[in-house]
């Protein structure tokens, strides 16, 4: 029986969540996300705090961060 890309796919997220739990850090945590209809938008989550937030660009973002962080 031969895995399927799907599989591959379904595997890989796993294994990402699983050494990022495994290997986690108190670091600011920025990714860009993107939807289905190829939306793009940035989420952060700051793991000291437990609070996640989202913006719809990469500008509004390093604002908040700069804002936040570097006062």
């Amino acid at each position: 029986m031969v895995a399927k890309p799907r599989d591959y796919a379904k595997i890989t997220r796993f294994l990402q969540h699983l050494f990022a739990w495994l290997f986690q850090s108190n670091e600011l945590q920025v990714k860009q996300r993107r939807d289905r209809q190829g939306n793009t938008w940035w989420q952060a989550f700051d793991p000291n705090t437990n609070e996640s937030t989202s913006f719809g660009s990469e500008a509004e973002m390093r604002s908040w961060i700069e804002q936040r962080y570097y006062r």
